[in-house]
């Protein structure tokens, strides 16, 4: 598995994974009209996006075949706005894989810490980050697509426990 920065020409890859795991994890939570446009949407999403200069967008590949991405903004603490792999490939160290690479590049820039917010009922995915090093903390309604969704926020207040999983796998 290679871990690269994403470029321009990956931003359709990118909108590909990201519908791919909306319409897999996300369906209990969307309107069936927002989910039956999930690819355009998520397409011009993609194409506009704007990423600053230290801002992070890694993409995971094996051969030509994408896996996953994860965007994080830049700040201390950093936010990991969104990591999706792609469905059929979870669970098999892709996510740990850019979680760790996410962190090491944002401690070399001298950042300590990171939260994430991951939806309240994502039991698998609060697991995964409580392995990384993840702290739950407090609950608050956020937008999701097109509906208000509970979400829990995970503070990292250490980068060390997610790089060492991710050199673990």
């Amino acid at each position: 598995m290679n871990l690269r920065p994403a470029v321009a020409a990956d931003r359709a890859v990118l909108a590909g994974i990201h519908a791919a795991s909306w319409l897999d994890s996300y369906r209990p939570y969307l309107s069936a009209a927002y989910l039956a446009t999930i690819h355009d949407r998520l397409g011009a999403h993609w194409a506009q996006l704007e990423l600053g200069e230290h801002d992070l967008l890694l993409l995971a590949v094996e051969g030509d075949e994408p896996l996953g991405f994860i965007l994080a903004w830049d700040g201390e603490p950093f936010w990991i706005n969104t990591l999706h792999v792609v469905p059929g490939r979870r669970s098999g160290g892709v996510g740990a894989a850019l979680m760790a690479e996410a962190a090491r590049r944002m401690q070399e820039r001298g950042r300590t810490s990171a939260w994430l917010d991951v939806i309240d009922t994502n039991t698998r995915a609060i697991a995964f980050y409580q392995q990384l090093g993840g702290v739950p903390g407090a609950v608050k309604e956020k937008l999701v697509g097109d509906t208000m969704v509970p979400n829990l926020r995970i503070n990292f207040p250490v980068l060390r426990p997610i790089i060492a999983a991710g050199c673990a796998r």
